[in-house]
């Protein structure tokens, strides 16, 4: 959602004061979305205990940006142990709709991605090393104090390899930011992760988490029951 300068265009100031406005709220974005505005760049790195990623893309269009991604994760396996999975793919990403309301902003994403899928053998499993296939939808609702979001994402690879993961989120920033400020956000987020058939299945996982948001970056920040989380991300 881009942050809105309506409160700060004075009454009367006319046409131009309307469009430098207009600019500053389609360059100031304020949340984790997947593509940055037109020929611009996007960097995004996640980091939790059992799962990292890497990730960039250029917008080659206002809808459409082109990247790459790679994933490393921890499978639970029997016994407490776990298996190491890597993908490293070229994605595409869709915003198939934006809403542009009064007071606030919603958007529709799609985003895909495929390339080479390497599984580290053990725990009555062989190794391997083929291809993977993603896709991903994603919703988000988000005005300057509230926000609401989710996602849904079904990975799947070569010998019966699966890794779903759907997340929901909800919070609140503590004020409102100016557009040159850092804004602050408190989230809570609910994911469950769903793996392969003949691997152990985890539970609905709850982390709260401190987002803050400047112009062309936001970090977010949180713990839950498996240790500590890390997002960042950086448009250019």
């Amino acid at each position: 959602m881009n942050l809105s300068l309506s409160h700060r265009v004075p009454t009367g100031s006319g046409l131009p004061a309307l469009l430098v406005a207009a600019t500053m709220a389609l360059h100031g974005t304020a949340s984790a979305l997947p593509m940055g505005h037109y020929e611009s760049w996007m960097l995004m790195l996640d980091s939790t205990p059992s799962m990292r990623s890497l990730a960039t893309n250029y917008a080659v269009a206002q809808t459409w940006a082109l990247g790459a991604v790679m994933r490393r994760w921890e499978e639970p396996a029997a016994h407490g142990a776990s298996l190491s999975r890597e993908t490293m793919g070229l994605s595409l990403t869709h915003r198939l709709h934006r809403w542009n309301l009064p007071h606030a902003q919603a958007n529709l994403w799609l985003v895909g991605d495929a390339g080479r899928l390497r599984r580290a053998g053990g725990h009555g499993q062989t190794a391997s090393d083929g291809g993977y296939g993603a896709v991903e939808f994603m919703a988000d609702y988000e005005t300057t104090r509230v926000y609401l979001g989710g996602s849904v994402r079904a990975l799947r690879g070569e010998d019966g390899l699966r890794h779903d993961v759907a997340r929901a989120r909800t919070g609140f920033s503590f004020w409102e930011a100016e557009y040159e400020g850092i804004q602050p956000w408190l989230l809570i987020e609910a994911k469950r992760t769903r793996y392969s058939a003949a691997s152990m299945q985890e539970g609905t996982l709850l982390t709260p988490m401190l987002r803050f948001i400047h112009r062309r970056w936001f970090i977010e920040l949180g713990v839950n029951r498996d240790g500590g989380m890390l997002n960042l991300m950086f448009n250019y």
